[in-house]
Order: structure tokens, then C-alpha cells, then sequence
């Protein structure tokens, strides 16, 4: 059994962005990984791309359809056989020493269940320093802001098969996100404070054409995390959180409900943490009662 599953889905991706990720994996210092490379349907040159690539680590697999990514990500993670799962998007690349840093962080730190790493975008080479304290990632994720990059992630395998953990098809364009949520549950999570992978933003990226809904379903999941955590009457408000998923108004009482509970978590949270990040994931507590406010308030 190797010790890391690289999972990397394609789906027409431009052959210089899909070579120079390929080859960057490749080329890692640590090289006890199989690379599993999934065709997710591609209409273009990228099976040629990934097929002129002559290396024993490479496991290519061809879906027969266009499977989209909910469906070929969990396709990848049950065929992965590593200890480890790191992510890695077609058209981003990681640094030669990404997959050897995190490997050992994660040897050394059996409680992380789920590894990021500083990102750089891509074209405007910006720095992205991401949070680093488990503590306040666990907060920051279940109430506030994804702060993990998808493309820098590391997971340990155990964790999702012992518990079931799978990307959530209902949470699309989020699914990501959803399944860091569901890990804090049962692991530490955090990022190496190292800039370990290149991340490409675009204004034709799937994030970018579906930011609207992105957001709607990370509120969704947000307030799910609350309703789970704080919640006295969790069934109550479980159908209020019905009633948010499907865009149907709220009564000024229902209102009220939330805008309790969203309270209460705050207070709670503010008691745990700093002072710094209790007021900035106060401020995006509020943004799920503003967003109330204005869509779904009668």
C-alpha cells in the first residue's frame, strides 16, 4: 500500500495548465504516492495530455460519462488506497516539497485529520495566509468561512472511512466546504504555515459563475452547524432551516428564532476565543441574519 493518493479529476482542462499540474506532483521530493487521475468526460485533448505522461505512479481512469465533480471526487476516494488523500485541482500545481511536509506534520500529529497549506493565486501571484490554530478553524468553519484550499488539502483516510464521510452531493459547489465541517467533528484541522500551492482563480471558474449560490449553501451549512451545536429546540429549528434551504419566507417570530440562536452562538463563541477573532466571526454571523433580513423575511 503507497502512502499518499494523490486525486486529481480533469475535465477540459487546457493542456499547458493540466501538464504543468501533472508534472508538478510528479516531481515531488516524496515519492511514495500513486497519482489517480480521473477524465471526467473531457471533450478536448486532455486524455493525449494525461496519456504522454509514461509514469508507473499514474493510475488513469476514464469516466464512461460526464459524472460531474461530487460524483468523480467520491469515485477517487473510494478507489485511493493511500493512508493519506491529497487534492489537488487540474489546472492548479503544488511546490516539490508539498506532499513531504505534509506527510510528515500528519505522521507527527496523529489528532490533524485534515492538512492545508498556505496558497498563492494565480495570475496575480498574491500571498493567501490561511488561520493555522485547530481551535479556531473548527469555529471559523462551522459558523463562519471556509478556510481551507481544496487544492492544498491533505486527509487522513481513516477518519472519513470510520465515519462515513463522503463529499455531500446536496451541497453543490459547496461540497467541499460541507466535508471540512463534517471532519471537525471528529479531527483537528489546520494548514501548514508554508506557501506549498499555486491556486488559479478566474472569472470563468465554477466558484466564480456560482458565487451566488455558493454563498446561499455555505449560510445553509452554517446555520445547520448551529442549529446542531446550540439549538434547545433542535427540531424546531431544523424546519426553519427547511423552510431557508427552499427560499420560502420567514414569519417576523421565525425571525426571532434565528436571530436568538445566531445570538446565543456568538456569545458562545466570543467566550472561547480571542477577542481579534470573536469580533471578525461576529461579523459573519451577522451577515446570515443580514442575508435573512433581506431574501426570506416577510
Amino acid at each position: 500500500m503507497c502512502k499518499i493518493s494523490v486525486l486529481t479529476p480533469v475535465y477540459n482542462t487546457k493542456q499547458e495548465e493540466l501538464e504543468e499540474s501533472i508534472k508538478s506532483i510528479l516531481n515531488q521530493t516524496f515519492d511514495d504516492f500513486e497519482f489517480i487521475i480521473i477524465n471526467d468526460g473531457s471533450t478536448n485533448n486532455a486524455e493525449d495530455v494525461i496519456l504522454s505522461f509514461d509514469d508507473k505512479r499514474i493510475r488513469y481512469i476514464k469516466n464512461e460519462s460526464n459524472l460531474k465533480l461530487i460524483k468523480t471526487l467520491n469515485k477517487g476516494l473510494e478507489l485511493s488506497k493511500g493512508k493519506y488523500i491529497a487534492r489537488l485541482d487540474s489546472d492548479d500545481f503544488s511546490l516539490p516539497e508539498r506532499l513531504e511536509k505534509q506527510y510528515n506534520y500528519m505522521e507527527e500529529h496523529e489528532n490533524v485529520g485534515l492538512l492545508g497549506t498556505f496558497i498563492k493565486t494565480l495570475p496575480d501571484n498574491l500571498s493567501a495566509k490561511l488561520p493555522t490554530n485547530p481551535k479556531e478553524i473548527r469555529y471559523f468553519l462551522r459558523y463562519s468561512h471556509n478556510c481551507m484550499c481544496h487544492s492544498s488539502i491533505m486527509i487522513r483516510k481513516e477518519i472519513i472511512n470510520k465515519h462515513r464521510l463522503r463529499y455531500n452531493p446536496n451541497c453543490l459547489h459547496a461540497e467541499d466546504y460541507k466535508l471540512w465541517v463534517d471532519m471537525s467533528y471528529y479531527c483537528d484541522i489546520t494548514n501548514l504555515d508554508s506557501y506549498l500551492t499555486y491556486y488559479r482563480t478566474s472569472k470563468e471558474s465554477i466558484s466564480a459563475l456560482n458565487h451566488e449560490y455558493q454563498n446561499k449553501m455555505g449560510n445553509f451549512i452554517k446555520f445547520a452547524c448551529m442549529i446542531h451545536d446550540y439549538a434547545d429546540n433542535k427540531e424546531d429549528m431544523y424546519k426553519l432551516l427547511l423552510k431557508f434551504a427552499c427560499g420560502v419566507k420567514y414569519t417576523k417570530e421565525e425571525y426571532e428564532k434565528v436571530k436568538f440562536l445566531l445570538e446565543k452562538v456568538n456569545q458562545e463563541v466570543t467566550k472561547i476565543l480571542v477577542s481579534t477573532n470573536a469580533i471578525f466571526l461576529k461579523e459573519q454571523i451577522y451577515k446570515i441574519l443580514d442575508y435573512i433580513m433581506v431574501e426570506i423575511l416577510k
